[in-house]
């Protein structure tokens, strides 16, 4: 089943891209359909592919590895739930970003999709 692109950005959480501490996190959820996430997401950033191990995908229930994400281990994505991603080591430059998801689910096979969102700029105040 092909689902269009400009339904599938409905999925992300605009505004969610930020850095943390250990690298950076956005957020997706879900405003489609119940989905089962079979094999571990692929992300590119700025056509950069993000290494599959430094993936936590983080849910109401709990959080799992996206390296462990398989048919026999799968991650829930109800319908009206979030998750949030997590990629540790990498942190993003200030400014707009270009970010491309490819997931692979148990009822609608093979999905990809991308958006643009934006990390601030630091600002510093003079006193």
């Amino acid at each position: 089943m092909i689902i269009p692109s400009i339904f599938l950005r409905r999925l992300y959480v605009k505004k969610s891209l930020k850095n943390t501490e250990e690298g950076f996190e956005l957020m997706l959820r879900n405003v489609l359909a119940d989905a089962i996430l079979i094999k571990p997401l692929e992300i590119h950033v700025d056509s950069k592919p993000i290494p599959i191990g430094s993936i936590k995908l983080i849910t109401e229930s709990g959080s799992v590895l996206n390296k462990d994400v398989s048919e026999s281990n799968p991650v829930n994505f109800s319908l009206n739930t979030a998750v949030t991603i997590r990629v540790e080591g990498i942190k993003l430059e200030p400014g707009e970003h270009e970010i491309v998801f490819v997931a692979t689910t148990k009822d609608y096979g093979s999905i990809k999709f991308n958006v643009r969102d934006s990390i601030g700029f630091a600002t510093v105040l003079v006193c």
